[in-house]
């Protein structure tokens, strides 16, 4: 039964990891017929999905030092919360530093980015969340719903009795 399971976490890990790229690019590109396809036309997507997933692993980097340098074990949910927190550090840097440049150059905060902050800090939330939890199930099946083993470097598997 745990197989199952294990393949069943897989499975929804995948979908959950690849829908964000999938929906930016469904989004994104609907290219007129006389645009060619260059770098400049699929920009924004390359923008949006090294926004993503880059502040999710981030999160996760920092966690996985943290949780190495302290020998604490590291569950599959505290990976999913790092996740979320790499997006809310990585947004908020961003956001912060636009309006700074934003008040620079134009005088104004709000010229920098728009009215659109809002939509993007929700959208890049949710696709944060989705990618998070993705990668959270890869780490339950890969351990087994364990957790790796304090000093390890995550080599050995220990399951919960």
């Amino acid at each position: 039964m745990t197989d199952v399971i294990k393949i069943l976490a897989v499975i929804a890990a995948l979908v959950l990891i690849v829908f964000p790229a999938w929906w930016l690019e469904n989004a994104t590109l609907p290219l007129p017929a006389y645009r060619k396809g260059g770098f400049a036309d699929y920009a924004y997507l390359v923008y949006s999905v090294l926004a993503v997933y880059g502040s999710v692993l981030l999160g996760i980097a920092v966690q996985l030092v943290r949780a190495k340098r302290t020998r604490q074990r590291l569950y599959p949910f505290g990976v999913f919360k790092a996740g979320l927190g790499g997006v809310l550090a990585v947004a908020i840097a961003f956001f912060t530093i636009d309006g700074i440049y934003s008040l620079m150059r134009f005088g104004a905060v709000e010229k920098g980015f728009g009215n659109l902050w809002g939509l993007v800090a929700i959208f890049w939330a949710v696709f944060g969340a989705l990618v998070s939890a993705g990668l959270a199930l890869l780490f339950y099946a890969w351990r087994g719903g364990g957790y790796w083993r304090p000093g390890s470097g995550g080599l050995g598997r220990v399951h919960k009795a």
